[in-house]
C-alpha cells in the first residue's frame, strides 16, 4: 500500500507537521510505504489557472500545468491513501492548500473514495 502524506503548514516540526508525521508513523507501522510532501518546500506553484486543459478528453479531468505541484499531484493519483494536515489561519486552511485542492479537479477519480471521505470530514471540522 503507498500512501501519501502533504504537509499544507509552513512549519516544519511543529502542530501540523507534528501530527502528520504520527500518522505516517501508523502507516509504515501498517506496512505502508509513506512518501511526504511539504507544500512551502516545493518549486513555484499556483492554484487552478482556469486553462481548462483537465476538461479535454485526452486528459480526463488530469491538471495539465506543469509546476513544483505536479509531482505531488502525480504521487496522490497513484497512493492508495491520503494524508493531508493543514494548520487553520483565519477560520480557513492554508493557501497552500487551497492551491492544491483547486488543481484536484475532478475528487472522484483523484481521491480513493476512503481519502475523500476523510477530506470531507476534515474540512467539516475545520469549517466549525
Amino acid at each position: 500500500m503507498k500512501i501519501i502524506a502533504v504537509n499544507a503548514g509552513p512549519r516544519k516540526g511543529w502542530n501540523t507537521d507534528t501530527l502528520i508525521e504520527k500518522a505516517m508513523e501508523g502507516a509504515r507501522e501498517a506496512g505502508a510505504e509513506v512518501e511526504k510532501f511539504d507544500l512551502f518546500r516545493l518549486e513555484k506553484y499556483t492554484g487552478c489557472i482556469s486553462c481548462f486543459g483537465c476538461k479535454k478528453e485526452k486528459f480526463k479531468g488530469h491538471c495539465i500545468v506543469r509546476d513544483g505541484l505536479t509531482p505531488v499531484l502525480d504521487a496522490i493519483r497513484e497512493a492508495d491513501g491520503l494524508i493531508i494536515g493543514s494548520p487553520n489561519y483565519l477560520s480557513e486552511l492554508t493557501a497552500s492548500f487551497r492551491a492544491l485542492y483547486e488543481r484536484q479537479q475532478r475528487h472522484d477519480e483523484v481521491f480513493p473514495q476512503y481519502c475523500r471521505k476523510a477530506f470531507e470530514m476534515g474540512q467539516a471540522l475545520a469549517a466549525e
